[in-house]
């Protein structure tokens, strides 16, 4: 009787350590970016109990259920992975990922989709898009210098001509289709017509294995821009405007009616010709006695504006839930010549130039 009732006790306690070791308690936290702003979609999992896991929701927030000494492992795309040992202490975490920029560069888009890097033996070029996010007229502007193999040039100063022509590894052909094929978000398009803060990803195709997809129309490289889609979570507003200023700094210096007549009656006297203007009209033209027979204009402060200025203006909105998401934004532009126009004139028109566009 005695030996049966000690192991009905040696059971019993069996039974309560095992239940104290499997106790479960709910851990809830939050995670978030280097800048503290909350990661939407990050996997959360507990390391070696598969099927327990879970994901942050738009706020950045989590909750899981999990056991004491458990280990919990986050993972989120770009980010260094994070593994914390959870303690019944541990209930209310603040989670910050750190980003993993070797991770980033290990994808890049090739013709039909993305590939590892370290698998690609093209010629592709991942462009940061954090190097575009600065003030410029076009994005073609900013590829000269940044980005190997690309020739870059700029004609004019003009406003609407100040944009940059660009060549991928050279001129490989002549014609109309002599310049690189640009796809935005699939389609054929202008890389002028869109704002650098509208831009995902930015990639170049370069050689004939990464452009063979696209036949004769990728023969001089092909550049695809993903441009930048609805985050399900809070509404998110995104302003921007930038101002610049350009200064004529080198002009010629104004020579007056009165030098110019006297520089024109010494060459026709080195030539042996009579005087163009005798000394009573030089005395009228110093004095400026007779402006209209003889005017003293200065007309490169007629003519020209020492300052030019431009403006960019950009805002955008995204938002949305788990079934439904958008995106809007709008952009505008508005530069300024160096030419003076008369706003009185019936023949007067704008030498400045104004874009504005939506997506």
């Amino acid at each position: 009787m005695k030996k049966l009732l000690l192991i009905i006790i040696s059971l019993a306690l069996c039974v309560t350590v095992s239940a104290q070791q499997t106790a479960t308690f709910t851990v809830e936290g939050i995670v978030v970016d280097e800048t503290g702003a909350a990661l939407v979609g990050v996997t959360l999992f507990l390391k070696d109990k598969p099927g327990v896991g879970t994901a942050t929701d738009p706020e950045g927030k989590f909750s899981i259920k999990a056991s004491k000494n458990n280990i919990l492992v986050l993972s989120y795309l770009g980010y260094e992975k994070v593994e914390v040992v959870l303690t019944e202490g541990k209930k209310d975490l603040n989670i910050q990922l750190k980003p993993d920029l070797q991770q980033i560069e290990e994808v890049v888009v090739v013709g039909m989709g993305t590939q590892r890097k370290v698998s690609s033996v093209a010629a592709i070029t991942s462009v940061n898009v954090s190097e575009l996010q600065v003030p410029t007229t076009s994005v073609a502007n900013l590829l000269g210098g940044r980005v190997a193999g690309v020739i870059s040039t700029m004609s004019s100063g003009e406003p609407g001509r100040n944009i940059a022509e660009f060549w991928v590894r050279g001129i490989g052909t002549f014609g109309y289709n002599a310049g690189a094929l640009v796809l935005i978000d699939g389609l054929e398009g202008d890389i002028n017509t869109i704002d650098p803060s509208d831009i995902e990803s930015f990639s170049i195709l370069k050689d004939a294995s990464a452009t063979a997809v696209y036949g004769v129309r990728g023969a001089n490289g092909v550049v695809i821009i993903t441009t930048k889609r609805g985050v399900s979570g809070k509404l998110k507003i995104t302003i921007r405007a930038n101002s610049s200023i350009s200064h004529l700094k080198r002009m010629p210096d104004y020579l007056d009616a009165y030098g110019y007549a006297g520089l024109a009656n010494e060459a026709r006297e080195v030539r042996g010709e009579p005087l163009l203007y005798n000394p009573v009209e030089m005395e009228i033209i110093r004095q400026g006695l007779d402006p209209d027979m003889y005017p003293n204009v200065n007309w490169r402060d007629e003519i020209l504006n020492q300052n030019s200025f431009s403006q960019n203006y950009y805002a955008a909105a995204s938002g949305g839930g788990e079934s439904a998401r958008y995106f809007l934004s709008m952009t505008g532009s508005n530069q300024t010549a160096a030419y003076k126009q008369d706003k009185s004139s019936i023949y007067s028109s704008n030498v400045g130039y104004n874009t504005y566009g939506y997506r």
